[in-house]
């Protein structure tokens, strides 16, 4: 067996540069998932995993300027009623729901649509995948681009290009 070269933490060292920051408040770290979405203060987005991402975590991510995805470990009624709850509360623009790429997905991207998600996050543990292609396009052909699809999970520019 031929052994690949590979680094290590240890390996690795992050080179800071010189700086003119004089204050942590002159930073913004905020962003967009798109140029023409509402702005995110805090940039980070809490798992659509089922112990981490319900209503209660997905309102407190919009609280602080974040994104939570509602994960789709529930049956498709529970993950819309979630949901519509979020709708009376948080900006549909801030609204984010997972799907898989198999079975009912489309079912349920239909449902949380039509209870106020418009972000869908297509959560699969590998996405460089034909199922994730199926999907994309079939996601594609539903909603065109009334809905800002997350795409994931992928590891190389490869599979980012072929996604996108």
């Amino acid at each position: 067996m031929k052994l690949k070269e590979a680094l290590t933490y240890d390996d690795v060292l992050l080179s800071p540069q010189y700086s003119t920051i004089c204050s942590r408040q002159e930073i913004d770290i905020g962003n967009t998932l798109k140029h023409d979405q509402d702005w995110f203060d805090l940039p980070i987005i809490a798992s659509p995993m089922d112990t981490v991402t319900e209503g209660d975590m997905a309102y407190a991510m919009a609280q602080a300027g974040g994104l939570g995805g509602i994960h789709r470990y529930n049956d498709i009624e529970k993950q819309a009623r979630i949901v519509r709850d979020l709708y009376d509360v948080v900006p549909p623009t801030q609204i984010a729901a997972a799907i898989g790429v198999t079975g009912s997905f489309l079912d349920r991207a239909i449902a949380l649509w039509e209870n106020g998600a418009r972000i869908l996050c297509v959560d699969v543990a590998h996405g460089h995948h034909v199922l994730m292609k199926q999907a994309l396009e079939c996601l594609k052909g539903e909603f065109g681009k009334e809905v800002h699809i997350m795409a994931g999970n992928v590891a190389t520019l490869q599979a980012f290009n072929d996604l996108a």
